[in-house]
């Protein structure tokens, strides 16, 4: 059997290809993989973990394949005509629709009339054959806002990413995570607030710090801000507030294809399942982190406010409309603390501190709606399900 896997971008070989490659390696029933991506050329610098089953090509083109999957229907454009050539071909196809809040970018292209950034870049759409999903909610909006999809070709796998989590003995220890960081270890708790590019986070910190040299938080307390790997660092300039600060674990500044700026290798994802368990307590705005903590059982602050004085650019904001459209799925079961002040944050930070265990129940039903299952066997699912349509 021979599969395909369109690789768009280093954020897509995170969702698929990466978490997948051990599985794929170990089933006899593979015996080949072909990886689609802008990154063929670069295979020995961007991917020398993957063995002789894999062939790395720039277009799918006549290569033979059972079945192709795709991370998106053409969010990344590079995989609408992947997706048309097999079907062209008579190849079954899957897509994966990698992220969970991918369904909503679906729907606003589709209101425009094109997949893709442009409609000269994706063109219409391309459905594919099969469809994956992370959760119940992600498959019932896909089904109605492409109603010609087949419900009985529709299926939850889950994300194979946090297949990462359930791998214990691969996880560094919190000792390993703060050298990592460049905090002196000590017995202080590690607050992470998880920053965007969306709306600035500097008031986030400068609450955080002031409360700490105060002591009205722990005056120990490890204070880390990461950046999103596509992110500018020039705009997160938090030494005065007295923070590490470091790109999410993964960006490779020397990258020799622009797309693969951000590439984990294993010791990095790890070292990020490692971030997600040991943090005390996660500070943001509105961030996918805040479902990745959730798994870890780690307590969730979101902050609905914006800088003093600032409300014009605070409400035109996407992190505002965020709170307004998908994120909702994320806060709906009270598993986070939403805070409209600085008073109400570092409160919050406080009673986390003191009561971690306090809305591990919503916790743990957010985490079940969201990635629905948590057995580390998402990218087994998937793969089932791949091999399944190749029969």
């Amino acid at each position: 059997m021979k599969l395909a896997i369109s690789v768009p971008s280093g954020y897509n070989a995170r969702e698929l290809l990466l978490p997948l490659r051990e599985r794929l390696d170990a089933d006899d029933a593979i015996e080949h993989v072909l990886v689609v991506t802008p990154a063929a050329a670069f295979q020995q610098d961007l991917f020398p973990v993957l063995g002789e089953k894999y062939l790395l090509t720039e277009a799918l083109g006549n290569q033979q394949a059972d079945v192709v999957i795709t991370p998106t229907i053409g969010l990344d454009p590079r995989d609408t005509p992947i997706l048309r050539d097999a079907k062209q071909r008579g190849i079954p196809t899957l897509t994966f629709v990698a992220s969970w809040d991918n369904v909503f970018k679906m729907e606003r292209l589709l209101a425009k009339g094109h997949s893709g950034t442009t409609k000269e870049a994706g063109g219409a759409y391309e459905v594919p054959d099969y469809f994956a999903f992370w959760n119940a909610m992600n498959q019932d909006h896909t089904l109605r806002i492409f109603p010609e999809c087949d419900p009985s070709r529709a299926r939850i796998t889950g994300p194979p990413r946090f297949d990462y989590f359930s791998h214990e003995d691969r996880i560094p220890t919190k000792q390993q995570l703060l050298e990592f960081l460049g905090f002196e270890v000590t017995a202080g708790p590690l607050l992470h607030g998880a920053t965007t590019e969306l709306y600035p986070f500097d008031y986030i910190l400068a609450a955080l710090d002031d409360a700490r040299s105060a002591g009205t938080l722990p005056t120990n307390a490890n204070l880390y801000a990461s950046v999103h790997p596509g992110g500018d660092m020039a705009k997160h300039n938090y030494a005065q507030f007295k923070a590490q600060v470091k790109y999410s674990f993964g960006r490779r500044e020397g990258s020799p294809h622009p797309d693969f700026k951000y590439l984990p290798t294993d010791e990095q994802t790890y070292m990020l399942i490692a971030l997600f368990k040991h943090t005390d307590v996660l500070v943001n705005q509105s961030s996918t982190v805040a479902i990745e903590s959730m798994a870890a059982d780690v307590p969730v602050i979101n902050v609905k406010y914006g800088k003093a004085w600032d409300w014009w650019h605070w409400y035109r904001s996407m992190v505002y409309r965020d709170f307004k459209e998908h994120y909702r799925y994320i806060t709906e079961e009270g598993g986070t603390r939403i805070v409209g002040n600085d008073k109400e944050l570092i409160n919050a930070v406080q009673h986390y501190l003191e009561h971690p265990e306090s809305e591990r129940t919503e916790r743990q039903k957010t985490i079940e709606k969201m990635i629905t299952y948590t057995d580390g066997s998402c990218g087994q699912r998937l793969l089932d399900f791949a091999k399944e349509i190749a029969q």
